[in-house]
């Protein structure tokens, strides 16, 4: 049964993964892409402006290390930051607020490439929560 839950959630982390960072690595250092802006048109409401909708930055590997969201005001309503280990994990991830502070911190230690424990920081950077993941 557990290898079953941990099965599922390794699924869903790539599906997950998936939806944020839909260009491959392969294909993002290849072509030294540094980043992507998407834009959207509202036509139906005669807008020929474009509206930042979203824009991911990328390091040299092409894994995502900045993602931000936008309303259609042009509004930040998402704005993370990733930080990965040499084996590409991801190790911490920030959360800020639409003014660019930080709201807050998530990070995540590995053993032998399995995640261990995952440490959750509140805005002044105190400790609120803690997971600690148990294979069998």
């Amino acid at each position: 049964m557990k290898s079953i839950v941990l099965f599922l959630a390794l699924i869903l982390s790539g599906i997950f993964s998936l939806g944020v960072n839909a260009q491959s690595k392969k294909i993002l250092r290849e072509k030294n892409i540094k980043s992507l802006t998407v834009n959207e048109y509202f036509l139906d409401e005669n807008a020929n402006k474009p509206v930042v909708e979203s824009y991911e930055a990328y390091n040299d590997d092409g894994d995502l290390i900045e993602l931000k969201e936008f309303n259609s005001s042009g509004i930040i309503k998402r704005w993370e930051k990733y930080v990965y280990n040499e084996e590409g994990e991801i190790i911490e991830e920030q959360f800020f607020d639409d003014k660019g502070k930080i709201s807050r911190t998530e990070k995540t230690t590995y053993n032998d490439g399995l995640r261990e424990e995952k440490q959750f920081f509140d805005a002044k950077g105190r400790l609120y929560k803690k997971k600690v993941y148990v294979y069998e």
